[in-house]
């Protein structure tokens, strides 16, 4: 059932899907107003942007970090720069794994690829311009300190750069098979999907001053679900239906089910989402979120 069906006055609600809507909701919102550009020559490049940042995201990046900000008292409004600049790097990174050096997928979201629609070298742009744009809105967000903008901002280029999302591309690319040792795999997923995921974390952390007890367990805790996710989807991508997933599938040859079987897959994933509740178990009393965030991402079917 759609989230606006839980929050209509008069229909039994539930909380955590009305507040992932009313969140979504926010987020849509302000990362329309990040990305107004009203400079005529760039229209294509912006329509290029926007087809894929506006394609039906589910936001679960920016969603983490409020939900961790709930955990050190801080409001969405002192998270939202960070919240879209994570959704920014997220979406920069889905437009350029597609394109036909990358992964060569022609559909994402049950729509044509972005390079499919523009062309691949406007694509790349608009991937190159959510990232740099993504830095921009957190350096020039004036409710932040200087050293806390510097600290995110770090983490965050570490996280897209060669020892993050890149270097996982780079193995994914030269050195995924179905022969590919195990360690490989684990360093593809951890680069390519978790370490995104952890930084949304992490970096909000960083905001609410936590202790450094405090970050590494949600570090634990969004690595494992990270991972957990990324075999949930190859799951769906062995086992999925093109239409229902929204994107092209049996593309991945580094795919933990092609290399280790569904059951063991399923195996792995509960024993990755198990650690990822034991993390945050020092949160208790205000993980229920955490928890519930968890439990949808690993239920999904898109």
């Amino acid at each position: 059932m759609p989230y606006a069906a839980f929050c209509m006055k008069g229909v039994r609600m539930d909380p955590m899907l009305c507040y992932i809507r009313e969140n979504t909701e926010f987020i849509d919102r302000k990362l329309q107003e990040y990305m107004t550009n009203r400079t005529p020559l760039l229209k294509v490049l912006q329509e290029s942007i926007n087809y894929t940042l506006f394609s039906g995201g589910k936001r679960i990046r920016p969603l983490f970090c409020f939900i961790v900000g709930e955990l050190f008292d801080l409001s969405r409004e002192k998270l939202t720069s960070l919240a879209c600049a994570v959704e920014m790097i997220h979406t920069a990174s889905l437009i350029m794994d597609d394109l036909p050096h990358m992964d060569n997928a022609t559909t994402r979201r049950g729509k044509p690829a972005n390079h499919v629609i523009y062309g691949q070298d406007v694509a790349a742009l608009a991937s190159i311009g959510l990232l740099t744009r993504a830095y921009e809105v957190v350096l020039n967000d004036p409710g932040l300190p200087d050293e806390k903008k510097s600290k995110v901002v770090s983490k965050l280029a570490n996280v897209v750069g060669i020892d993050g999302m890149v270097g996982g591309q780079f193995v994914d690319l030269k050195f995924s098979n179905k022969s590919m040792e195990h360690a490989t795999l684990d360093y593809i997923h951890t680069h390519k999907t978790a370490v995104l995921f952890a930084a949304s974390g992490t970096t909000t952390a960083i905001i609410g001053d936590a202790t450094e007890a405090e970050v590494q367990a949600l570090e634990v805790y969004a690595n494992n679900i990270g991972f957990a996710f990324q075999i949930a989807d190859d799951l769906l991508d062995v086992l999925g239906d093109t239409k229902e997933v929204g994107k092209t599938l049996k593309r991945d040859s580094g795919n933990f089910v092609v290399l280790h079987g569904v059951e063991k897959s399923k195996q792995v994933l509960q024993e990755h989402a198990s650690r990822a509740t034991e993390a945050i178990q020092l949160f208790q009393g205000k993980n229920d979120k955490l928890i519930a965030l968890g439990q949808m991402l690993l239920k999904r079917k898109s």
